[in-house]
């Protein structure tokens, strides 16, 4: 192996990974298995590819290729030489918008596909649930659908042609043949000639067996694609490589059939008050021709409303229904999609199905609703408890006219075996995934596992489905070919894998000669999570290895487009730096699988180090990941074993060192902290990056302003309480300025809260018993205003975040845990709630000409920007939100030498050219001191605080 390792690192561009950590967090995909690889590839260019091949196959190496690792069936684990191919390999090759094809690499991701064919009014059509971070290698590999598969069917209906190259080198280039094309292809006298020859015959010899035993439904991806090939002189083995799993070969390019983006969409969610109503209505709903019909059921639905991102998507949702169905349409102008979706309305009124019937145009609301259909897989997996919905019988497509009765009785199955069952997915062409609720670790349960597979297995056959209708045969369900297609079939894809994989190199152990279900869990009987000692509680997790459990490998966290989290994964693309990534580098240290040093080694220091603590998967990951907060407790572990730097202390105690040096000192501090001599030392000691200069000190504190000051305009008929932050206490004073001036003149008297740091600097760092030890004090004096009634309210997201959703799990009190939570609120949620409610008699107006907003990641995650847009939506100017992510600062982050680069690469990617590109006219808002001070340093701009841009106007 040590001789494999060294010929990868040599002749390899790209990335080699061989250590244990790494290999473990390829060792799982989104499925319940989990097998370590043998080494892990990141090829730069297909010579890369070329030449990791020619030394796997040296050394006799299984070969595995892999896009995003989002498999539900298992395809992608196995003791192999993983090729990730998402990092580098991820292009747009060529785009030819007048034939309607495009040519990729396969580690682009579908969205990021899409995104640059929106311009010409196209788009690739398969759209699976993970279409944000699935790759189109892996979607081919996959033979990927989605929820408009009723329109546009399988990705095998949209792939042209493929490059790829097979385990002996063997490069070919596979595209539509004529009979004559196809003749010459099989006579040449080398591997490609062979392989087209006995191809050719072993479809000639078995057509009407494949005519009789593939499953006469559009949803079907189990074994090879034989089908493809007969009633046809046209053959293309591209079609055949679509669906092999990575089992025939690695495609290196793809080019792709396009379809005209639709000019109209609208869609209805019809509520349904028993599930097997809803799945009876399907037929009626199919007359009026959707794009799609999706359901979800109850508990999908009661997830949706509870989940941090997804509850402010609900509004459509109407009582508790036991299920709801997306029915989706489109057309070629406004009346067709709303003509079409009310006929049906109509009709299923009339058939007395539904309760509920919203319909919706394209617009914010339709948008809504995709995204909790988008959003249900992640919902459903991230249930709390260690039983989880699990996929293993989820992907029988079903004759439509069957459909009611299946679902009935695979329900029925579940209910014998004691089992309850979560489903949702594409009831438009009989795919609706049902998952038991089961936890592996039980022997009873793998026992259920097995039975109700059995049982499941049968009825698939006795209604004449398919057994996997898109997301594979994998580890899952491979094993159940040899039954499901018969001796004959069977020995035909042993014949065609041989035919391109004689010596079984390519991710063995899928579609043939299989294991069965039970065996590479991920957790199983033998499974056992160490204790682990932790200074938050956990109540909402239900414990910090529940909290780790939740991440159930569906890869949200590895988009690009869009949203914040997760922007180390964004900068980097190495699976390392990903929520999931190190999710799975806590689990196994946690179980022991990464030797005795568990939590507090040095390598997941490394793996949690460029965990920007953003916050950003508590609210985007459908599970509600909270890696900032389980990455606290491990370096509090870290520190505790191996002990703190100077530069830690210096972060630690920068609240102390803040109230010390503001004030008489300030001047002269600010003058040394610019000087290069002094950025050079610091830099030295404490690896503090001297390209950066710290933030400047405040002459007069504002506490002490407020002191003097306040007795002059701070009158109201109502009392608020304001925060006195670190950051306005003794760094920017004219903000708690600002924000006194404001609630003054909305009718509040301003009490000030100057009562100590909220302890953000000790919490992000990992100093949690500091955090909890000092912040008791701060919390005792914010109770004497919290037990009154009064409102804290909290200018910096960072301190908010601290104040009502850290510290608050830090404390045995539960009522003064409630209190902090519901009584610390950010400055624009208050005056945002008391204006809805019409406890305002003002309006507000911008000061300036036109406004561009940053959101904190903090304030994105937890409280959303929306408040400071809704306070300004009657005025005529301009307010536009930058669509960033991360700024890259994130408190110390962007200080430390040696993440200053990434820090400028996360920045750099949408928020400073969105900047630089603003007119003059606009300000800038940036919440959070950190944004501010990272804007102001890579682009010149200087933003303010929303309190220093908006005034209240007394109503006339």
């Amino acid at each position: 192996m040590e001789d494999f390792y060294n010929r990868l690192k040599k002749d390899i561009k790209g990335d080699v990974l061989v250590d244990d950590y790494s290999l473990g967090m390829y060792a799982t995909d989104a499925s319940i298995y989990q097998i370590t690889p043998v080494a892990i590839v990141l090829p730069r260019d297909g010579e890369d590819v070329k030449k990791a091949i020619a030394v796997a196959r040296a050394h006799k190496i299984t070969i595995l290729p892999r896009g995003a690792g989002t498999s539900l069936a298992g395809q992608t684990v196995g003791k192999s030489m993983v090729l990730d191919f998402s990092k580098y390999m991820n292009a747009v090759l060529e785009i030819n918008a007048t034939e309607k094809w495009v040519r990729v690499q396969p580690g682009l991701a579908r969205d990021d596909l899409n995104a640059a064919l929106k311009p010409y009014g196209l788009h690739f059509a398969p759209d699976p649930a993970t279409s944000s971070r699935a790759t189109i290698g892996g979607m081919v590999g996959n033979n990927s659908s989605g929820t408009k598969s009723i329109l546009y069917g399988k990705t095998v209906d949209h792939v042209l042609q493929a490059s790829v190259v097979l385990a002996d080198g063997t490069e070919m280039y596979l595209k539509n043949c004529s009979p004559e094309e196809y003749r010459k292809k099989a006579s040449q006298p080398n591997r490609e000639g062979e392989i087209h020859a006995a191809f050719k015959k072993l479809i000639e010899d078995n057509v009407q067996e494949i005519k009789d035993r593939f499953p006469k439904v559009m949803r079907r991806v189990g074994g090879y694609n034989l089908d493809e090939f007969i009633d046809t002189n046209q053959w293309n083995l591209s079609k055949l490589v679509c669906g092999s799993e990575g089992t025939l070969a690695i495609t290196m390019e793809l080019k792709l059939n396009l379809v005209d983006l639709p000019s109209y969409k609208s869609v209805c969610v019809v509520h349904f008050s028993k599930v097997l109503e809803a799945i009876s209505s399907v037929e009626t709903m199919l007359g009026y021709k959707p794009s799609a019909v999706e359901i979800l059921d109850s508990t999908v639905v009661q997830l949706s409303k509870e989940n941090l991102t997804t509850k402010h998507h609900c509004h459509f949702i109407e009582g508790a229904p036991a299920a709801i169905m997306v029915v989706e349409f489109y057309g070629d102008t406004p009346e067709d999609v709303l003509d079409r979706p009310k006929q049906m309305i109509a009709q299923l009124k009339a058939n007395n199905f539904g309760y509920a019937y919203p319909l919706f145009l394209e617009g914010q609301a339709y948008e809504d609703v995709w995204v909790i259909r988008k959003k249900g897989l992640g919902l459903m997996l991230g249930l709390k408890g260690n039983k989880k919905p699990l996929a293993f019988i989820e992907d029988a497509g079903i004759p439509s006219q069957h459909l009611p009765k299946y679902i009935d009785e695979v329900l029925k199955v579940c209910r014998k075996h004691g089992t309850e069952a979560a489903m949702y997915a594409h009831a438009s062409v009989g795919v609706i995934h049902v998952r038991p609720i089961l936890d592996l670790r039980l022997a009873e349960d793998i026992e259920r596992l097995k039975r109700i597979t059995e049982d499941t297995f049968k009825l698939v056959m006795k209604y004449k489905g398919s057994w996997s209708g898109e997301h594979g045969d994998g580890l899952v369900r491979s094993a159940y070919n040899k039954r499901f297609f018969g001796d004959i079939l069977y020995g035909v894809f042993l014949e065609v894998k041989r035919l391109f994989d004689p010596d079984n190199l390519m991710n063995p152990g899928k579609i043939v000669e299989a294991q069965t279900i039970e065996h590479n869990l991920r957790y199983g009987v033998a499974y056992r999570d160490q204790k682990v000692k932790t200074e938050y509680k956990y109540e909402v997790e239900e414990g910090f290895a529940a909290s780790v459990h939740m991440c159930t490998g569906v890869g949200e966290c590895r988009k690009v487009l869009g949203g914040t989290m997760c922007p180390s994964f964004k900068a980097t693309r190495d699976e390392e730096h990903s929520t999931r990534g190190r999710a799975n580098a806590l689990r196994m240290a946690m179980s022991g699988q990464f030797g005795a040093k568990g939590l507090s080694s040095h390598r997941l220091h490394e793996v949690m180090d460029l965990c920007l603590s953003c916050k950003a998967c508590k609210s985007e990951c459908p599970s509600n990941v909270d890696m900032a907060k389980m990455k606290s407790d491990t370096l509090q572990m870290y520190y505790d074993e191996n002990g703190t730097t100077l530069r830690d202390r210096l972060i630690r105690d920068s609240a102390k060192l803040a109230a010390n040096l503001s004030g008489w000192k300030a001047g002269m501090v600010n003058s040394i902290q610019k000087s290069h001599l002094f950025r050079s030392v610091l830099e030295h000691t404490a690896r503090f990056d001297k390209r950066r200069i710290l933030p400047d000190f405040a002459k007069e504190p504002f506490y002490k302003w407020f002191a003097e000051n306040a007795h002059k305009t701070n009158k109201g008929v109502k009392k608020v309480v304001l925060f006195a932050d670190t950051y306005l206490n003794y760094h920017e004073p004219q903000i708690g300025i600002s924000a006194m001036d404001l609630l003054n003149s909305c009718g509040y008297e301003v009490i000030l809260a100057n009562v100590g740091c909220c302890q953000r600097p000790k919490i992000s760092h990992g100093f949690l018993r500091d955090a909890k030890k000092d912040g008791g004090n701060t919390i005792r004096e914010l109770k004497k205003y919290l037990d009154k009634g009064l409102k804290v309210l909290v200018c910096e997201p960072s301190c908010a975040s601290a104040l009502n959703d850290d510290l608050p799990d830090m404390i045995a009190d539960q009522k003064t845990a409630r209190q902090l939570k519901n009584g610390v609120m950010m400055i624009d949620a208050f005056l945002a709630n008391e204006f809805e409610n019409g406890r305002l008699d003002v309006h507000f107006e911008l000061v300036s000409e036109a406004l561009a907003i940053h959101g904190h990641c903090h304030q994105k995650a937890l409280y959303g920007t929306n408040n400071m847009k809704s306070l300004l939506k009657n005025s005529k100017k301009d307010v536009a939100e930058i669509p960033s992510g991360c700024c890259g600062m994130a408190g110390s982050f962007g200080y430390e030498k040696e993440h200053y680069d990434l820090s400028e690469k996360i920045g750099a990617e949408i928020l400073f050219p969105a900047v630089e590109k603003l007119q003059k006219n606009y300000e800038i808002v940036a919440c959070g001191f950190s944004c501010r001070h990272q804007i102001h340093h890579f682009t010149k701009a200087r933003p303010k605080h929303f309190v220093e841009v908006i005034r209240a106007v007394k109503n006339n």
